[in-house]
């Protein structure tokens, strides 16, 4: 009896524990879902989309294979973009697309720095510049910059890089640190971006080396293989043949769905893109995620809609829905829909680590009372 009763009591238990976590689960979907998801603090603006002089083969501007036209952004669309935005405190200002080829990047990093927001560029480096330039890219209030060097020589770096001269942008480092120096500044950072592949791994002592002399950070990364972009196609390669050519030896630098048996979703994690950042084009379309890359998987247009009207409509409503494995609707289905970068049967554990990352943002914004300008 004593045995039974024992039994009973877990089960009563393990009822009563389940119960609880399925209030706990809609407590936080609920405020994950609801119209009040604070603003996001970081957003991408791409001021230059779909355009650089470099042919890397496993980005989809460098193979040519995005759809949506070649733009430059331009000042007014920019201020537009930031007068919707109010809220925002760190800017990476670049996308799909070398940004230097905008002749009004150094004007934009000046407006968004005059609004106190940090701003990080991304860069191939790969370009002559007269001396005055890199004095102005300091004076603009730039906060980082990210070089991708991929590579400690010209025949490891432009395997990938293809079109890019080693030597050019290693000089360019060296007149921007020399600029730094002269204008007594700190900034910007200079971060070297070394995506790892089979073709540079032997090198990446030698970067070291490099990096160190010049006192600048090297980030090593490992190299994703074209499979994570859900409304464009890497063809007629096929992912082992990917994983075959640019793969290193080294397990440390591959991810780990390139590990043991390959299959989707890539990532275990809830997609935390949907609730923690924005994507702006450079005609001012908002896209969900750094992956998606054309303008017909835009959620809304920033030049005719409020913010409030994108981030609080159907679209990203649907699409948290369906990460939050909620509702998976057959109703205007987005790119959302085709994506297999995530889970989507997050447990309660990630969807409250989820919130904590949202919930970092909303206090931010109590904070500051930061207003919005619909």
């Amino acid at each position: 009896m004593k045995t039974e009763y024992r039994e009973a009591c877990r089960l009563k238990s393990l009822c009563f524990d389940g119960r609880i976590m399925q209030i706990i689960e809609t407590i936080i979907d609920y405020l994950l879902t609801s119209n009040r998801l604070p603003y996001p603090v970081n957003a991408f603006i791409d001021p230059v989309s779909n355009m650089c002089q470099l042919k890397c083969p496993l980005c989809p501007v460098g193979a040519q294979i995005i759809t949506h036209d070649r733009l430059l952004m331009q000042m007014d669309t920019f201020k537009t973009i930031l007068d919707k935005m109010p809220f925002l405190r760190t800017l990476d200002l670049y996308r799909s697309g070398e940004p230097f080829l905008n002749p009004d990047l150094l004007t934009m990093i000046r407006l968004a720095n005059q609004r106190n927001i940090r701003v990080t560029v991304s860069t191939h480096f790969s370009f002559a510049k007269p001396d005055h330039f890199f004095d102005e890219l300091v004076a603009s209030g730039l906060e980082s910059l990210v070089v991708s060097l991929d590579g400690a020589s010209q025949e490891t770096y432009s395997r990938y890089r293809i079109g890019g001269n080693y030597d050019l942008v290693l000089a360019n480092i060296k007149k921007l640190i020399e600029a730094k120096i002269k204008a007594r500044k700190k900034t910007p950072i200079i971060i070297w971006q070394f995506l790892v592949n089979k073709y540079n791994e032997n090198e990446i002592a030698t970067a070291r080396e490099i990096a160190s002399s010049l006192d600048i950070t090297l980030e090593l990364r490992s190299i994703s293989l074209a499979d994570n972009e859900p409304d464009v196609k890497h063809e007629p390669f096929s992912i082992e043949d990917r994983k075959k050519e640019w793969l290193p030896e080294n397990d440390a630098y591959i991810s780990d769905c390139y590990k043991g048996k390959y299959g989707y979703p890539l990532s275990k994690k809830v997609c935390s893109q949907l609730f923690t950042r924005v994507i702006v084009l450079a005609d001012g379309k908002i896209l969900p995620c750094c992956e998606a890359r054309e303008k017909e998987s835009a959620f809304g247009d920033l030049l005719t809609q409020s913010f409030d009207d994108i981030w609080s409509g159907r679209k990203y409503l649907d699409a948290r829905l369906r990460a939050l494995n909620i509702k998976n609707t057959t109703e205007g289905q987005s790119v959302c829909f085709r994506c297999n970068n995530f889970s989507t049967t997050p447990s309660v554990k990630d969807k409250l680590r989820l919130l904590a990352t949202v919930s970092r943002n909303y206090l931010f914004h109590l904070r500051h009372k930061t207003a919005i300008n619909q």
